[in-house]
């Protein structure tokens, strides 16, 4: 699934945002077309360092870095479970989000499209306890 969505995000590259919000609790960045939301962890990095995580002190004022910067590009944030996004940014760092919930843990919004990762994508999520 998130690979199609990620195919889907690209033609829609670059993604300015315009707000970013961090309650503590909930995630959101928005443009003038798109929103992205997440429960989930994240973490803003560069390619040697971590700048800021979510939990942070004073993460909810640091993260308004990221507005007006644009994503250019979605990937996968590892290849290991194919379950979450990266955004790469113009400024030159990346915002990767951590999946910690298996029922809608980030929801994408672009134009018409929206992709929510839920426990219906059969190899997304399971459930393999013994």
């Amino acid at each position: 699934m998130i690979e199609k969505m990620i195919a889907q995000a690209k033609k829609y590259l670059p993604l300015q945002i315009l707000e970013v919000v961090w309650d503590g609790t909930v995630f959101q960045m928005y443009g003038s077309t798109w929103n992205f939301n997440t429960l989930s962890a994240w973490r803003l990095s560069t390619k040697n360092k971590m700048i800021i995580g979510c939990f942070d002190k004073d993460s909810e004022r640091l993260i308004n870095c990221l507005k007006n910067v644009e994503i250019l590009d979605v990937d996968l944030q590892t290849n290991f479970l194919k379950i979450d996004p990266v955004f790469i940014l113009s400024n030159g760092q990346r915002l990767e989000i951590f999946s910690t919930d298996t029922y809608e843990p980030w929801i994408f919004k672009f134009s018409e499209i929206v992709y929510v990762p839920t426990p219906g994508e059969p190899g997304s999520f399971g459930h393999d306890v013994v």
